[in-house]
């Protein structure tokens, strides 16, 4: 057999040697994937239960006032029965007072239910209307806690993304500054919230006053089940840097002044 032969022999072993590492490399990289999509749905699933328990105690808070209001119309029933008021025009203002408060928890319900449907195609919207969405659910929690939120919407800055999962960001990103003032019993408790567009990126920034993060933590804070609260699950901020860049955006957090800035940067559409 002449050396040409031989070589090319060689080759072809080697080529054969080549490809089957390969293959093998590359099932090996479709198993990790496949493994890693499975940990992100399990995080996902995590997370949505995570935002359903914000959502109730929300809907207490939206509830709470309407509920008293019911309350009292029952309880003067009993005090009208007893001193003869009952007539045409009492029952007429019962009815119509009843039915104001009942309205009202019935539109909260559908509020959050609105909020909290995933969308499932990628479309343009307001950025500054989704924060308002989100402020709208959760300022009475904020209120509770004395916590003052400074917010000029201005304009309607255009993202191109998935709205109600930037609102669900947005809350999000609300509940963690909420709860470092809480820990921290921080004292004038504010959140500042800005929009700034660039050529091709809307930001939107979330500046609180609660203290900042610990340096050693700041490259930690978004990484699956990295938490400093003592019942966190570590789930919330890593699902918004995942969802943020399945919009093709970015999130990131930095210590200014005496608190922390949230930034959340999103595309604009391109067409």
């Amino acid at each position: 057999m002449s050396n040409s032969n031989e070589t090319e022999i060689n080759y072809r072993e080697l080529a054969e040697k080549y490809e089957a590492i390969n293959r093998i490399l590359e099932k090996r990289l479709e198993e990790e994937i496949r493994k890693n999509h499975e940990k992100d749905q399990i995080i996902i699933q995590h997370s949505r239960l995570a935002a359903m328990g914000e959502m109730m105690a929300s809907i207490g808070h939206q509830w709470r006032q309407p509920l008293n209001s019911l309350l009292l119309l029952v309880q003067d029933v009993r005090d009208a029965l007893e001193y003869g008021e009952i007539n045409e025009s009492y029952i007429d203002r019962f009815t119509r007072e009843s039915t104001i408060q009942i309205k009202h928890m019935s539109q909260t319900i559908r509020d959050f239910r609105n909020f909290y449907k995933p969308n499932s195609e990628k479309t343009t919207f307001s950025v500054g209307d989704a924060i308002e969405d989100a402020l709208s659910i959760y300022s009475l929690n904020l209120q509770n806690h004395g916590i003052k939120v400074e917010f000029e919407n201005r304009g309607q800055q255009v993202a191109y993304g998935y709205p109600n999962e930037f609102s669900q960001i947005v809350l999000n990103i609300l509940a963690n500054a909420r709860d470092a003032f809480i820990q921290k019993e921080i004292a004038n408790r504010k959140i500042m919230i800005k929009i700034n567009e660039t050529t091709d990126f809307i930001t939107a920034e979330f500046t609180d006053n609660a203290g900042g993060i610990d340096a050693a933590f700041l490259e930690k804070v978004f990484e699956p089940n990295f938490t400093t609260k003592p019942h966190g699950s570590g789930l919330g901020l890593y699902m918004a840097k995942t969802v943020i860049e399945r919009m093709d955006g970015s999130v990131s957090v930095e210590n200014v002044g005496n608190g922390a800035q949230f930034r959340l940067s999103i595309p604009k559409p391109q067409f």
